[in-house]
């Protein structure tokens, strides 16, 4: 078990740094000749990178210092803990790292965080909501289409007003939740 910990607490951060470093587009938004492509932001996925580090550092520290006699704690304890905080952000950046949206002419295809990709004609959207993001900040953008029966979310983490701007189907857009409450009040 503590090996295990260990090897995860080494391997994970590295594996994501060189995905990181081998993969990294740069911009979270490309502009193609044919295309748009909107991804998460290299900001947030190299932090994510930085967390991991720097809890697997702390970690393999503790774990040595216990192992010492320095502190009374148990190592397996430490190491469960730390790997399995390693683990939830190597997952965690893993999600990001897949979550896109790509905008055609008359299409976009939504990757999402867990999930098939979809691909939704710009005719066939039936309406757009705006939503509240789960953690709070950016608004997200719920696209119903007809075919399917759940929504594609285009996530706040991305340039949703740009993507409306491509998509271009303001006719089905609700009216945004920040709009409607300052009428109200």
């Amino acid at each position: 078990m503590r090996l295990v910990s260990l090897a995860l607490m080494i391997v994970l951060p590295v594996l994501a740094a060189t995905g990181q470093h081998l993969a990294d587009r740069g911009l979270s938004e490309r502009h193609h000749r044919h295309h748009d492509t909107y991804v998460a932001a290299s900001v947030l996925t190299r932090t994510l990178i930085v967390v991991m580090v720097f809890m697997a550092v702390l970690g393999l520290a503790l774990t040595w210092l216990c192992s010492l006699g320095v502190f009374e704690a148990s190592t397996v304890v430490l190491g469960s803990f730390f790997s399995s905080f390693v683990v939830t952000m190597f997952l965690l950046w893993l999600l990001m790292r897949r979550y896109s949206v790509v905008t055609y002419d008359d299409r976009m295809v939504v990757t999402p965080i867990l999930g098939r990709q979809r691909t939704i004609a710009y005719r066939d959207i039936t309406s757009m909501e705006w939503h509240r993001a789960l953690l709070g900040g950016r608004q997200d953008v719920r696209v119903f289409s007809k075919g399917q029966r759940r929504p594609s979310t285009i996530r706040g983490i991305l340039d949703v007003q740009q993507i409306l701007m491509r998509i271009n189907r303001f006719d089905v857009l609700s009216a945004s939740p920040s709009a409607d409450e300052r009428e109200r009040g």
